[in-house]
């Protein structure tokens, strides 16, 4: 080999060289920066995660503060004569849910009966305070305007049911008027069989039978509600006895609310006031998100 083609040869062997590495650097940089990237990522979830999971626990903690003020508030005046049987479900419900929450201190609980077991919390709190606001010890700074106060709501949780559950709580809102001396009434009379309907919708009574045929019935033969919630529970891996008794007891207050305003025992007169429109509409917001949870998947 001449000179001119030693040179030649040695230079395209060196940028033959420089070409590896600067391909092996890129690369070096490319998965340095997917790994920095995955890590980032994971990292940012990581944070998403505990402080949703902060926000959750806290909100429980609220509702658990809350209901213990709500329960204070109302044993601090005498017995009301009007409500007497809601008196004794509010405060079934709430002892109910300390009681659940007790028994299943410290024992692995599946997320979706921890979800249910949290909410329970909520539920005996708005139950106890819809109790006070009858008894006229409402939150007054917290009424909506009339305007608001039938303005709608729960619409992504009742179209996982049909549009025509959405249509009767729409409604039942448009019921709500501090001037109607039947608001309360025909309020409570859809959005009873909204809460029924939902129950229903997910667990019919064939679907029911056909996964217990030893399941407790009424007289009519059909599946009872406790059959059906229990139905419910095992659809989504929840077996604890306890959240069973305590979703049964919600249940039971609030169709048992109903039954005090539609029998015509309140003893009130016809007209509420915002507060206690209000605090009636929370309730069974509240119950339909309660059973939102318990039938959706």
């Amino acid at each position: 080999m001449t000179p001119a083609q030693i040179k030649a040869t040695v230079n395209k062997a060196q940028r033959q060289q420089k070409q590896a590495v600067d391909k092996y650097n890129r690369d070096a940089r490319r998965h340095s920066a997917a790994v920095k990237k995955a890590v980032n990522d994971y990292n940012r979830e990581v944070r998403t995660y505990n402080a949703k999971a902060r926000a959750h626990n806290a909100e429980v903690r609220n509702q658990r503060r809350r209901l213990d003020q709500e329960i204070r508030r109302l044993n601090s005046r005498p017995a009301a004569r009007t409500f007497v049987t809601y008196r004794s479900s509010v405060e079934t419900l709430a002892n109910t849910y300390t009681e659940t929450e007790e028994s299943l201190a410290g024992r692995a609980v599946s997320p979706a009966g921890r979800d249910l077991l949290d909410r329970g919390s909520e539920e005996a709190a708005n139950s106890a305070y819809l109790l006070n606001a009858m008894d006229g010890d409402g939150a007054t700074e917290d009424d909506p305007t009339e305007q608001e106060l039938r303005g709608p709501s729960m619409q992504e949780e009742l179209a996982a049911f049909g549009q025509d559950l959405v249509d009767r709580w729409t409604g039942a809102l448009f019921s709500l008027s501090p001037s109607s001396p039947d608001a309360a009434r025909h309020f409570c009379t859809s959005a009873r069989e909204v809460l029924i309907s939902m129950i229903d919708g997910a667990a019919p009574d064939a679907h029911v039978a056909e996964a217990h045929p030893d399941c407790a019935r009424t007289d009519k033969g059909v599946p009872t509600r406790r059959a059906k919630v229990g139905f419910l529970l095992r659809r989504k891996g929840i077996d604890e006895s306890p959240i069973e008794d305590l979703v049964e007891e919600d249940m039971n207050n609030v169709l048992g609310l109903f039954r005090e305003f539609n029998n015509g025992t309140h003893g009130h007169a016809g007209r509420f006031t915002i507060t206690q429109l209000n605090a009636l509409r929370i309730r069974v917001e509240s119950a339909i998100r309660f059973i939102h949870t318990l039938c959706v998947v």
